[in-house]
């Protein structure tokens, strides 16, 4: 009997396709074998939607939080006919949706004094130039977080593309070539080809055809030699990298590490110089290849994704100018400099009592405050299993660092037009603004790491903090101390915030799943209070999952006043 000769199937080619060249290579080939529908797309519920008007008339809810996902429960409530007021505890609305400009200032819990946020005036840039903004919290939105999208459509939240991905930004790591930093397309580009040189090879043992339906080896080689740019030396194809003769390369040219100028191809005596071809060995050393080379391949992560005109906190200002059916806006529901100190069932109602003693005396609350804090809020809202519950959620440290640049020297000197370049120095990454670009100055977020380095990062003193940013900046801008406004620059720890515990949940539903699934199905004291909060969603730390968590706990309280619960 004649053995069966494997084949490589369609769906496993595409997956493999998917894994090396992202979703739009996948996208190219479904096309190519005619397997897309025509026209077919994701159907879009209405992700706004409000709760029937009047549905919750004559109920008080009171709102703990004027984060997003507080703002968003008491637009829904209040448009539904309840009487709403916002506690929040600090001075400000947002949350951890703050976006600092010229003037602007903050305090962690441990500091004596604030920081504040000063620009300078740089060429045609006044110092208070709308483009002169630090978004010290959320600072992009995906393109799948629909629901964020629509409200921002709703509240007339003027979006622009945000670039997380840009082949220019660079990779840094002390322990490989020396510290000197990499464009992120030369280690893509050679790894894409030293892997399609290593599989074209397959072919010449005879192997290919027993991976590939025989009929569709020549196609699936002359797919390899596009995708990995291989050229055909006798009877192999093989990867020569930047040496190509018969095409452009793909990573590029040199630029002169002295004069800062790519040496490009110009006039006719002017050839250009390529980039040295990275072997596989080079790319696997630069530890890149774990995380930082494919973060745009997670569903997170497109290589552009967006973010508000103007600053993330254009979102809040939407929230809070929205109009409400009894005259006013959400605004008007906010009392500030309230924290809470108690939440309590009595008699089939809530009763919240603040710091200062006041106690209010309600139907429904919604607390949005993060669950390692609302665990230590006194009174029998929850039980002792859920208090446990909460206290023990992973929340993860993150930090942020913001500098002015004297002029945009990413763009002059390295041609980074947007994105992130990245590094293994503690500071981890610096974002480039994807907005006024060869305008005169622009803002960075000069560190932003998370988890293990901002644990150690908020423990430094603001000026170490700065100095940090500076020394990890110049690894991969030399000059960058000189180049930047070093004595402007401000730091922010979201673990040393008032009334914050970090920067989000971290993953709970994936490293703590069996907290996650306890936490989803406790059952709530009386339904008389319900959680909301991006910790309480898949979504941590996306504003999406604050207002997915707002849209949820006001369902809940409808369908409880309706008599549904």
């Amino acid at each position: 009997m004649a053995t069966r000769r494997p084949v490589l199937t369609r769906r496993q080619l595409l997956k493999g396709l998917a894994t090396i060249g992202g979703a739009g290579a996948a996208y190219t080939a479904l096309n190519a074998m005619g397997l897309l529908g025509a026209g077919q797309a994701l159907a879009a519920g209405n992700t706004t939607e409000p709760l029937p008007p009047g549905s919750l008339a004559g109920k008080k809810i009171i709102v703990i939080g004027a984060g997003l996902a507080g703002l968003c429960t008491a637009l829904r409530a209040a448009r539904a006919g309840a009487q709403v007021t916002i506690l929040e505890a600090t001075e400000r609305a947002g949350g951890r949706s703050l976006t600092l400009r010229n003037g602007d200032s903050f305090k962690e819990w441990d500091w004596n004094t604030p920081s504040t946020m000063k620009f300078e005036a740089v060429g045609d840039v006044p110092a208070d130039s709308p483009d002169n903004y630090l978004n010290a919290g959320p600072g992009r939105i995906p393109s799948h977080h629909t629901r964020l999208i629509d409200y921002c459509k709703e509240l007339d939240v003027a979006l622009q593309p945000y670039i997380y991905h840009s082949s220019n930004n660079l990779m840094q790591n002390d322990a490989w070539n020396g510290g000197q930093p990499v464009q992120l397309r030369r280690l893509k580009n050679d790894l894409r080809g030293e892997l399609a040189e290593m599989l074209a090879k397959v072919q010449n043992q005879g192997a290919l055809d027993q991976l590939v339906d025989p009929s569709e080896v020549n196609q699936f080689l002359g797919m390899l030699e596009h995708f990995g740019q291989l050229t055909a030396e006798g009877a192999e194809l093989v990867y020569q990298g930047a040496a190509i003769s018969n095409d452009y390369p793909r990573s590029g040219y040199v630029i002169d590490s002295f004069t800062y100028e790519q040496l490009n191809p110009g006039n006719v005596w002017q050839p250009g110089v390529p980039w040295p071809t990275l072997s596989l060995e080079d790319v696997l050393n630069s530890d890149f290849w774990n995380s930082e080379m494919f973060n745009n391949l997670e569903y997170f992560w497109q290589a552009t994704l967006m973010e508000p005109t103007d600053g993330m906190d254009k979102i809040v200002d939407g929230f809070m100018a929205a109009p409400i059916p009894t005259g006013g806006t959400v605004q008007d529901l906010v009392r500030y400099n309230a924290p809470v100190r108690s939440i309590d069932i009595v008699d089939g109602q809530v009763q919240v009592t603040t710091a200062t003693g006041n106690e209010e005396l309600v139907d429904f609350a919604v607390p949005t405050i993060a669950p390692t804090i609302l665990a230590r809020i006194d009174g029998n809202f929850i039980s002792a299993t859920v208090r446990q519950i909460l206290s023990e959620v992973n929340i993860a440290a993150a930090c942020k660092v913001g500098l002015q640049g004297k002029s945009r020297f990413w763009e002059n000197e390295d041609r980074i037009y947007g994105g992130i370049s990245w590094t293994k120095d503690i500071i981890s990454q610096i974002w480039y603004p994807s907005y006024s670009f060869n305008s005169d100055t622009g803002v960075m977020t000069a560190a932003y790491n998370r988890l293990s380095e901002a644990e150690v990062f908020q423990n430094y003193t603001r000026e170490q903090r700065l100095e940090a940013a500076l020394a990890g900046g110049e690894k991969l801008h030399p000059g960058y101390r000189e180049k930047v406004f070093a004595e402007n620059g401000v730091s922010i720890a979201w673990a040393k915030m008032p009334y914050q515990a970090g920067g989000w949940a971290n993953e709970t539903a994936f490293t703590q799943p069996d907290l996650f699934a306890q936490m989803a199905s406790a059952d709530a004291i009386g339904n008389k209070v319900f959680f909301a909060g991006d910790w309480f969603s898949y979504w941590p730390g996306w504003q999406v999952g604050a207002l997915d968590s707002a849209h949820f706990a006001t369902d809940l309280i409808h369908r409880q006043a309706a008599g549904n619960g």
